[in-house]
Order: structure tokens, then sequence, then C-alpha cells
């Protein structure tokens, strides 16, 4: 009996997912990561490498040292198209690291059961990306772009990851049997509720050095406006945390609630930006009570 010739591996996410695929997604997504780890199998796949993905093109949009029309035509290619030698941006370290692995990515996501429910969420986020490049363009350097109006910043926090919630929720509830005390129709404003919960703590915490940059999201005068507002957000994040039944997705949502909190809390007392960063101990910790009831 003779041994038929082995065919070549295809490329998957399995193949991808090596030890150092791992660490990079480690340093890349930080805090996050610990998220993607306690998810279920089932979710991990298709969660992880979308996470991958955004970053990827978020990395691209924030390379603020390379030329506004070459990001604009590396983010409005994807995800369709993309060279296969990652241009160089000027970036360094993990961020260098992730463009180069892209096309790979790219590969991994053709087979994943979930790629169309993928790209089109991506779509949306590139949207988003696409808004900040070219609302703060180059020329900002003479004559700075105004602040992004209260409009513009919940259509912004709503494509790059209020969407982002309403992805997860969809995808859990496919995957997930009983995902949830409340049905998806209710879940759904909440997720998006939630994920722009998150992306405002962002902004609020990096708001002086994206300042420094000309990237003004929310200027001194709405600052504790903001404030207010992403404290309501954080509120409909809490109830939709509550609502998740298995412990390990209660779990993957109550960290980076609880990190937000955390992170608001510091910001509340910086308003200017200085010192805003949860130490790596606090993070563990709310990792741990993230499993608690």
């Amino acid at each position: 009996m003779t041994q038929k010739e082995s065919s070549p591996r295809p490329l998957t996410l399995t193949v991808l997912d090596t030890y150092a695929f791992e660490n990079l997604l480690k340093r890349v997504a930080r805090s996050f990561q610990l998220s993607l780890r306690i998810l279920p199998a089932q979710l991990r796949p298709a969660l992880s490498l979308a996470y991958m993905l955004a970053r990827a093109s978020d990395t691209i949009a924030d390379a603020s040292s390379s030329p506004d029309f070459q990001r604009l035509a590396l983010l409005r290619g994807l995800p369709d198209l993309y060279p296969e030698k990652s241009p160089d941006l000027g970036l360094v370290g993990s961020e260098r690291e992730l463009l180069q692995i892209l096309p790979r990515l790219l590969e991994a996501l053709k087979t994943l059961p979930e790629r169309d429910e993928i790209i089109a969420q991506w779509r949306i986020i590139l949207q988003g990306q696409i808004f900040d490049v070219e609302r703060f363009a180059a020329p900002a350097a003479e004559m700075p772009a105004a602040p992004l109006t209260p409009e513009e910043l919940e259509e912004y926090t709503y494509l790059v990851a209020g969407s982002v919630g309403e992805f997860w929720t969809r995808l859990c509830f496919k995957h997930v049997p009983d995902y949830s005390t409340k049905p998806l129709e209710e879940m759904l404003p909440l997720a998006r509720r939630f994920g722009q919960a998150l992306q405002l703590v962002n902004i609020l915490r990096d708001r002086r050095s994206d300042a420094e940059t000309g990237r003004i999201y929310i200027p001194d005068e709405r600052f504790y406006v903001e404030m207010q507002h992403v404290t309501e957000l954080l509120q409909s994040a809490a109830e939709y945390t509550a609502a998740i039944k298995p412990r390990a997705l209660r779990a993957s949502c109550a960290l980076p609630l609880d990190l937000a909190n955390q992170t608001l809390t510091l910001v509340a007392q910086h308003p200017l930006g200085i010192g805003v960063k949860v130490p790596r101990y606090k993070v563990w910790w709310a990792f741990v009570k993230a499993f608690w009831p």
C-alpha cells in the first residue's frame, strides 16, 4: 500500500495560532486579550481574528507619520486588496509585526464559517477609521481641524465600537444556546451603548495625547458633559453584562466593564490626562473578580 503524497497544509486560523501569533495578540490587545482568552471555543477563533483585523486597520489609520493619501488608499482597499508585502509606514515593534502578518490574517479569514459576517462588520469599522483620517487630515497642521460635534462623536463611536458590540451579540446568540435572560432585540441597543462606552472612555483617557497630534474628539468645554454621558452608557453596559447567562461569557464582558470604570475614575482624578493608566495588578484583580457572581 503506497502512501498518497500529502497536499500542502491549508492556511487556517489554527495554523496562525502559533506561539508567535498568541504573543503578538497579547501585546496588541493588552487587557482585551484576557477577555478573548476566556471565550468559549466556538467563539474564540472568529472574535480573535475579527479583533486582529480591526486592530490592524486601526494601526494603519493611526500611522500619522505616513501621508494621509497612503493610509487612506490602504484602508479603502481593505478587505479586498492589500499588498503581499506590507508597506513601510514608519512603525516599529508589535504594530509593525501586526501589519506584516495582515496578508496571512486575510488568508485565514477565508477559512472561517463566519467570514461574511466578519467582513461586513469590518467594513463598518473601516468607515469610522477612514472618517477619522479624513476628518483630521494633514492640512490641520497649519489650521487645526475643529473638534468633533456631538453628532459626529456619536456616529464615530458607533462605527468603530458600538457596531462591534452588536456584532459580538449576534455571534453569541447564534452560537451559544440560552445566551441571555433578555431577547436579542433588547440586548442589541445595550450592546451598542456598551461598545460606545468603551470607546468614549478611551477617548477621554487619551484626549491630551490626541490633541497634540491635532485630533480633538472632545473639546475642554464638553469634558464634563461627556463624562456624564459615558457614565450613563456604562450603566447600559452593566445591564447587558448582568443579563448574560454563561459564566465565561459574562466574565468576558465584566472585565472590560470593570476596567472602563476604573479608567474613568482615574480620568476624573486627572482631567488633564496625566497618569491615567490602570496598574497591572488591578487589571489581574479585575480578571479574577470577573468570574464572581
